[in-house]
């Protein structure tokens, strides 16, 4: 279904009202995680400079950087934090080289900081851009935290501090890199509160390298939080593993267990390294299992909490992490080249599913990357849905490579070709156009339409045997008290048994009202789902119950038995789904069911 670009574009204009400026993408929480995204990426001459530590202690926590000569083209602050519980809420606030940073709040499972990544149990990776502020030489944090504050629940403790920059220096040799940030929760069964899945391992891609003709030298380098020390974790770079077995470990698995996150900063390779509690820091040498940059593939690092070492089809609890979250990795190449890079400009866009819904305004979140030479120039953004530009607006890329931020597009129902451009001017020189662009085919659905309907009430009989099996087991009780010669217990029997047969105790299932079931049927006759809505039932004009319904999918329903319990004869029941109209409908008046119905 094409639909009329002239509409689009009017639709747009409106829209355009309410939106005076690109908000930068958000995060959200999630206890699985949030997938290793690149957060910097390039390629100059000079040298990536990544460190920190030192394992998990209470705020103020402070930890010293020393930055390598050169002129500094960006630099990133990571803290790791823990809350406890992913219920409880705080604050951090990070001082560094004597300038106070913004104050983030920690919100747990109401997180939608974007820089903020809280998964698990409230395992927090937070983020600070620290390029105006950091020096060559020492550089200083001291991180706070709402710990020890009246009222707060936060626990607090930091885990770690890390410091990324790129220190560009003419006199050093060619450096393509690729820094990736998230925050994944690796964890086994007993983990996941209600849930029995596990997550065992995650995947990461780099795209680093294209730019060289050839690498004398490759590092990757690794973060972890929660690690422990004895549980085995392994790290893979191109399948081949990373690491040296640790001694402790070999009686018990003879050589082949690793040990990566052991609560030992820069030891997994043989070296003896430095303790740091629930924090670990990596470096390692992976230049011979580097796949060729002309070989069209992918260099990989995957993340591993365990491994079935005794065959017995699952990873037992001596055999992996309980749970680990891999936070940061980054891959440096470095080149003797000497031969200038361009920039590579490209663009990534995303659209989440249930944003594509008829006329409502759906953020569309995109990436441009620069995988080539260093460009710090403005450049504009086209957007267009098939075939028609509806939406331009400039940019200016940074020396970090990567540029976040979303959009809203005011989605028309139908089948759509989205696609986004960057610099469609042709204004930058780089070493490829071709990439330029990125397409997104998009299904726009119709919006939710909810309603219900209430089938006859059902008489649920009476059980009158329960109050006589009570009495009895109280009887059966005191005499067990006279034999046990417990007076106090005794006494107690003897009067709740005399209250019941005298009358003095409300005679439950002689007054009670009966109890009847009412079949509620709610349906949803449009193709988007309809999320988080009430279903509320009434008696005589009385709220008797609500219902939550977390989801419901389009052109679906599902039935529901609520139990109420009134007087016998005629009575009026009347039903209402979304009663507060928080879910935005094809038909907002078909939401209200109501019908007298006969109770016998």
């Amino acid at each position: 279904m094409k639909i009329d670009p002239v509409k689009i574009t009017v639709l747009f204009i409106l829209l355009l009202s309410f939106l005076p400026s690109i908000p930068p993408a958000g995060a959200r929480y999630s206890y699985e995680g949030i997938p290793l995204a690149p957060d910097a990426q390039g390629t100059f001459r000079g040298e990536v400079y990544i460190d920190g530590g030192h394992g998990l202690s209470f705020p103020p926590y402070t930890q010293e950087f020393d930055v390598p000569e050169g002129t500094l083209r960006w630099a990133r602050l990571y803290i790791g934090i823990w809350g406890g519980t992913e219920n409880y809420e705080g604050w951090v606030r990070p001082e560094f080289n004597g300038q106070r940073l913004e104050q983030l709040q920690l919100a747990g499972v109401n997180d939608e900081n974007e820089d903020v990544y809280c998964a698990g149990h409230g395992v927090y990776w937070v983020s600070y851009d620290v390029s105006n502020i950091t020096k060559t030489g020492e550089n200083t944090v001291e991180i706070l935290t709402s710990s020890g504050e009246p009222g707060n629940k936060l626990d607090g403790r930091v885990y770690g501090a890390v410091l990324a920059t790129a220190c560009e220096n003419p006199k050093e040799p060619m450096v393509s890199y690729q820094l990736l940030s998230g925050n994944v929760n690796l964890h086994g069964k007993g983990w996941s509160g209600n849930l029995a899945n596990v997550n065992d391992r995650t995947d990461v891609h780099f795209s680093s390298g294209q730019a060289l003709s050839s690498i004398e030298a490759a590092k990757l380098s690794v973060v972890y939080l929660t690690g422990s020390k004895g549980l085995p974790d392994y790290l893979e770079f191109n399948g081949e593993m990373s690491g040296v077995s640790p001694e402790y470990l070999s009686d018990s698995y003879g050589g082949k267990a690793m040990d990566i996150a052991n609560e030992v900063s820069f030891d997994a390779c043989g070296d003896e390294g430095f303790s740091s509690s629930y924090f670990d820091i990596e470096h390692f040498d992976v230049l011979d299992y580097l796949q060729a940059s002309n070989s069209g593939s992918s260099n990989s690092v995957s993340f591993v909490r365990g491994l079935d070492l005794d065959g017995d089809g699952e990873i037992g609890i001596q055999e992996g992490e309980d749970y680990l979250h891999p936070v940061l990795a980054a891959l440096v190449l470095t080149s003797e080249n000497t031969a200038s890079v361009l920039p590579d400009l490209y663009p990534e866009m995303n659209i989440y599913e249930q944003e594509l819904v008829d006329e409502k305004p759906a953020e569309i979140s995109f990436t441009i990357n620069n995988p080539g030479g260093i460009c710090e120039e403005n450049c504009t953004i086209s957007f267009r849905v098939d075939g028609s530009e509806v939406l331009t607006f400039p940019i200016r890329m940074e020396a970090s490579g990567v540029y976040k931020s979303t959009f809203s597009w005011p989605a028309v129902k139908g089948e759509h070709l989205l696609e986004l451009s960057v610099d469609p001017e042709t204004r930058i020189k780089e070493s490829d156009k071709k990439n330029n662009a990125c397409k997104l085919n998009a299904s726009v659905r119709s919006k939710p339409d909810l309603f219900v309907s209430l089938g006859e009430p059902v008489t649920i009989e009476a059980q009158e045997e329960t109050a006589s099996a009570s009495l009895i087991f109280l009887s059966f009780l005191s005499l067990f008290g006279i034999r046990r010669k417990k007076p106090l217990l005794l006494l107690l029997l003897v009067v709740l048994i005399i209250a019941a047969f005298s009358g003095c105790v409300e005679e439950t299932h002689a007054a009670e009202k009966p109890a009847y079931s009412i079949p509620v049927k709610i349906m949803n006759s449009g193709e988007a789902s309809a999320r988080d809505f009430e279903v509320n039932l009434y008696l005589d004009g009385k709220s008797v119950t609500v219902l939550n319904i977390p989801e419901l999918a389009g052109q679906t329903s599902i039935e529901n038995q609520i139990r109420v319990n009134t007087l016998k004869g005629e009575h009026t029941l009347n039903v209402k789904v979304d009663e507060h109209n928080n879910i935005i409908e094809s038909d907002e008046d078909n939401n209200e069911f109501e019908k007298s119905c006969d109770f016998i």
